[in-house]
């Protein structure tokens, strides 16, 4: 089974938090990608459409913004 996962930066509250796409349920945060991948990794035998599957194949699309300052930026 794979299972697709959005992760986006929440810059107000300075997390990172990941939402399943299929409906699974999936839903957490962490203040670190590797911390958001440990937790994702951690709910999966929680959620009760995966629990029959021997395998799960995550993949996490990462959404992001970052703003460049300098001179670089001006050009």
């Amino acid at each position: 089974m794979k299972l697709i996962v959005d992760v986006r930066w929440d810059a107000e509250a300075s997390v990172w938090y990941a939402v399943s796409r299929d409906g699974t349920g999936l839903a957490t945060e962490s203040e670190t990608l590797d911390g958001l991948r440990q937790s994702i990794l951690a709910i999966l035998p929680d959620l009760a459409d995966l629990n029959d599957p021997a395998e799960v194949e995550v993949e996490l699309i990462v959404h992001g913004i970052s703003t460049a300052s300098g001179p670089m930026a001006a050009e």
